[in-house]
């Protein structure tokens, strides 16, 4: 497996090979715990262990490190084998491991990255890989000394030392040579000790300077963030007032318009009412005359036509009364919940718009509805020419 690390040192399943291998195990992030425990107590360096987890599976894993100034491979990622009973690791797996670190996880990004994979495991199970022992210290390369090696050389110290002491004595002057050579020594071995603990500080504060340089990174991202949000409120409660704004001066329209027409609707009726009269007296003129009688029952069904019309209209008012009462309600709801349905404005604003379409109608029918009384006017006004010139010729020939 190669198991990745979160910033909180959560461990997920990056990718596994075979693919099924966690589930045929029953190896989940949990389960890995006391893994995750051994890596992290190595101050996140490099470093390797093998343990038996708590489902008795056995498993060595070698962790690449934490900081990006020291690490092997690609930082924070482990490469985790699991073992069989009848397993025995050679000396260099833990350096097999490191190269697998070394040599793959820098591809992890590449398309065919799965193959890849599948052919490391290939060769560590076949111990075809060499060992990787270097590590990337401050931009730098470091070897690292395996136990073996380190034994080595100390033996070849130890060696060097004895020759040197059995040689020296037999020299004039040697026993002082050799106490200087003793004294060199333990200066040299003091100086060795201080070496060490300068470096193991200064690669201790190198980490707690990355911890702390990552978190300082985290939490400017972090306010960059709720900036970024609160900017975004501020631009949604801006928005939102102004279609509110925008809104209520439609309302106000609206209702400047529902006013205007109940005012024509309202003229139109006494208008209506003054020609019915008018009618009324020319039908009594004209009950003689068929060509009369035919105007006026003309007249009559225009009459009608019209009544129909201005109940059609009043219908149509209370109708958009109604609505411009839902409207209303509507705009009082929105103001309650203006942080909750912010997106129900949206469907307001095309209701009102709807509603505007309809008024926009509504004024074409009146126009219409204006050049027909317009006609209606003319055509009254040729009755009354005809009416007086039809008096004339009664009068002038005594038809009475």
């Amino acid at each position: 497996m190669v198991l990745g690390f979160n910033d909180n040192a959560k461990v997920f399943i990056d990718t596994q090979f075979p693919s099924n291998l966690s589930e045929f195990l029953g190896i989940t992030p949990q389960k890995l715990k006391g893994l995750v425990e051994d890596h992290m107590q190595r101050k996140m360096e490099p470093n390797y262990a093998e343990l038996v987890l708590e489902n008795e599976v056995s498993i060595a894993s070698f962790y690449t490190g934490f900081s990006f100034r020291h690490y092997v491979g690609k930082p924070n990622y482990a490469i985790t084998v699991f073992l069989s009973d009848d397993d025995i690791l050679s000396k260099d797996f833990e350096g097999m491991m490191r190269r697998i670190a070394y040599e793959l996880l820098p591809k992890r990004e590449a398309l065919n990255f799965d193959d890849i994979f599948g052919r490391y495991y290939e060769m560590l199970k076949n111990e075809e890989l060499t060992p990787y022992w270097e590590e990337t210290v401050e931009g730098e390369t470091s070897k690292v000394l395996i136990k073996d090696e380190k034994e080595h050389l100390d033996t070849e110290e130890e060696q060097i030392e004895d020759k040197i002491k059995e040689e020296i004595p037999t020299e004039p002057g040697g026993y002082e040579l050799l106490k200087e050579f003793e004294a060199i020594k333990e200066k040299n071995q003091e100086l060795e000790d201080m070496l060490e603990e300068k470096t193991g500080k200064l690669r201790e504060l190198t980490n707690k300077y990355t911890e702390l340089m990552e978190e300082k990174n985290q939490n400017n991202e972090q306010v960059e963030k709720l900036k970024a949000e609160v900017s975004e409120q501020y631009i949604k409660l801006e928005k939102w007032s102004q279609q509110m704004a925008d809104l209520n001066e439609n309302n106000a329209k609206l209702l400047e318009e529902i006013k205007e027409l109940n005012d024509n609707i309202s003229l139109r009726k006494d208008e209506l009412e003054v020609k019915e009269k008018k009618i009324e007296n020319l039908k009594k003129e004209l009950k003689s005359v068929e060509e009369f009688e035919k105007q006026a029952e003309k007249l009559l069904k225009e009459k009608e036509d019209l009544k129909r019309i201005n109940l059609s209209l009043n219908a149509e008012i209370e109708k958009f009364a109604t609505e411009i009462k839902k409207l209303e309600e509507q705009i009082e709801r929105s103001k309650n919940e203006n942080s909750i349905h912010i997106d129900s404005i949206t469907s307001l604003k095309l209701e009102v718009k709807t509603l505007k379409d309809k008024f926009t109608s509504e004024k074409e029918e009146k126009e219409k509805i204006k050049n027909e009384i317009f006609d209606l006017k003319k055509e009254i006004k040729v009755l009354r020419r005809e009416r007086d010139h039809y008096k004339k010729i009664v009068k002038d020939n005594n038809l009475l």
